[in-house]
């Protein structure tokens, strides 16, 4: 009988994983995000992979658009209903973007709840053609989109005197295996809410082809604009920005 007992619990276990990513999903997300009370002001436009936008505006506009009768908001209940029986938010959505013939739309909250759902015109028509369960908003500069990066684990702990620092560079787009160290931009650093931001950004690639090849990179070193101070470093290639260090050194 313990076989069974077994193969019950793993099924109870997997209803209740499911009902709490079902339930998790479907809190209420009405109203203006709350990262827009906290960050009020941003120097880039953003993207969710498709049209850029302006993360303060759109996080703060009205949400519960899928009630609305515009062919735009039609096109997106029927787009949900598609759905009906997935892990896919049925309230409170917002429109984040409209351009172009291509709206997108979001719900949920920042930073890791977003759902983003793309409708396009096609032939006098809207109709939904994308679904992403995650949107990291990314910052947008000269049409490249930033990078994140992680502090290496040979960073030692960061602390007052830091001045320079090693990071591992996140995925980009694909290049064939080259290293993205060689392509990195100058950092953009800024200081906003008494925390140091870091944003980085990749040289565009050669025109022609590349294959998907994952490499293994050493950490680059980044020297700080000036000593770190007090204040938290966080990415800020992503809004709202990340906290890349919770802990300070003496």
């Amino acid at each position: 009988m313990k076989p069974a007992l077994v193969c019950v619990g793993v099924v109870v276990l997997l209803v209740i994983g499911v009902s709490t990513a079902i339930a998790a999903r479907e809190k209420p997300a009405a109203g203006p995000d709350p990262a827009v009370s906290e960050w009020t002001e941003w120097p880039h436009p953003v993207s969710c992979g498709g049209p850029t936008f302006d993360p303060v505006a759109s996080f703060s506009s009205p949400t519960g658009v899928e009630r609305e009768r515009t062919p735009q908001a039609r096109a997106l209940r029927r787009y949900i209903a598609l759905f009906a029986d997935e892990f896919i938010r049925k309230h409170d959505w917002r429109l984040l973007t409209e351009e172009d013939g291509e709206a997108v739309f979001g719900a949920g909250r920042l930073p890791d709840e977003v759902e983003v759902i793309s409708i396009e015109r096609r032939k006098g028509a809207w109709k939904g053609w994308g679904y992403s369960s995650r949107c990291e908003p990314a910052s947008i500069r000269r049409e490249r989109e930033a990078i994140t990066w992680e502090l290496a684990p040979d960073q030692p702990q960061l602390g007052a005197k830091t001045h320079s620092i090693l990071v591992q560079l996140g995925p980009g787009e694909c290049n064939g295996g080259k290293p993205q160290a060689k392509r990195l931009q100058k950092p953009e650093f800024r200081e906003q809410n008494g925390a140091l931001l870091m944003s980085l950004w990749l040289r565009p690639l050669p025109p022609g082809g590349y294959t998907c090849q994952g490499l293994s990179e050493p950490p680059v070193r980044i020297q700080l604009p000036e000593p770190l101070g007090n204040r938290p470093l966080m990415d800020g290639g992503t809004y709202p920005p990340r906290l890349r260090q919770l802990r300070f050194g003496r």
